[in-house]
């Protein structure tokens, strides 16, 4: 079986859990851990949360 990897787009650490959000403009998808997403949502009118990746 072929195994998924996906780093986080803001600590670059692979998880078996991310998430897909937008929360920078230009806005583009991009997948983050739990611990950068709490950081990056924080009063941020950018922020978009897109759904849940798991391996």
């Amino acid at each position: 079986m072929k195994q998924r990897i996906k780093y986080c787009n803001v600590c670059k650490v692979d998880f078996p859990t991310m998430y897909r959000i937008q929360y920078k403009n230009p806005k583009e998808w991009v997948f983050v851990c739990e611990d950068c997403l709490l950081k990056v949502k924080i009063n941020n009118s950018a922020y978009k949360y897109g759904g849940t990746w798991k391996k």
